[in-house]
């Protein structure tokens, strides 16, 4: 797979699509991998340039001991798109990807053209700490293996588990395969703790989606529902069910959620 210099250490990218088509930047979640977009670089790709990454500390990219912020993860996402010279994208952000797509929209917003936010949050409350700490006290306790099948339960859910088994272990082999060491894993959890742009997103002003799914056990509607109020002029799509991960468990329902969005907004964007 192609990768970047970035600084010290080297990113794992892939593209799919038209190279002088509009493009559409897909940031992964906690997981980091671009495998996660399967579902989307398919069904897009005819219609767009369609880019990922894996994040630094996750995949196929160096792990470097340091480093972890949504902030540092921000800026590969910008040297990413340096070096594809995109100079402006449609941005997806899934979960930890969200808060990185805050950042963006937030510190570099000429980069952004519309902000497509699923299954995310906006500042870790007492839920997200307890639940973000359990998996820290997994990954302590009983190791990366372990960390990973138990994310699994909150990320896959019951219904994937149930109807895409097969998909679901071959994501966990990746990420089995290519896992970072305890210590750069823990810095990852922390880092979706200590972010907060809370008292800033009102000043989004890029036209947005936010995505949920009714179901997800991770990242509830509620905090849809409050970037929702809180990006003036944002749309808010519910999906009936789909998990953490809908894009993946319900992707056609997530995929023409986004179609239509970027039907009704992407001129002039």
């Amino acid at each position: 797979m192609p990768r970047i210099k970035i600084g010290d250490i080297h990113i794992n990218y892939i593209e799919a699509g038209d190279p002088a088509a509009d493009t559409i930047l897909f940031i992964p979640g906690l997981i980091g991998l671009s495998n996660m977009w399967e579902f989307q670089f398919p069904h897009f790709s005819p219609r767009y340039r369609c880019i990922s990454f894996d994040h630094r500390g996750s995949g196929e990219s160096d792990k470097p001991k340091e480093g972890y912020t949504t902030a540092r993860i921000a800026a590969d996402t910008l040297s990413v798109l340096d070096h594809l010279g995109v100079e402006r994208a449609h941005v997806v952000g899934a979960s930890t990807g969200g808060c990185i797509l805050q950042n963006l929209s937030l510190d570099h917003k000429e980069r952004v053209r519309l902000a497509i936010f699923t299954n995310t949050w906006t500042a870790a409350d007492e839920y997200m700490t307890r639940l973000q700490m359990a998996r820290r006290r997994i990954l302590e306790s009983y190791g990366q293996e372990a960390y990973i099948e138990v994310s699994s339960i909150w990320t896959a859910g019951p219904t994937m588990f149930r109807n895409d088994l097969e998909i679901m272990l071959e994501l966990e082999k990746k990420q089995k395969e290519t896992i970072a060491d305890s210590d750069i894993l823990t810095a990852r959890i922390d880092m979706t703790l200590a972010h907060d742009r809370l008292a800033e997103i009102h000043n989004i002003d890029r036209k947005a989606l936010i995505i949920a799914a009714k179901d997800d056990p991770l990242t509830p509607p509620y905090y849809a529902e409050d970037l929702n109020v809180m990006i003036k002029g944002s749309t808010l799509h519910l999906l009936e069910f789909g998990g953490h991960n809908s894009y993946r468990r319900n992707r056609e329902g997530w995929n023409a959620a986004v179609d239509a969005f970027l039907a009704e907004n992407e001129k002039g964007a």
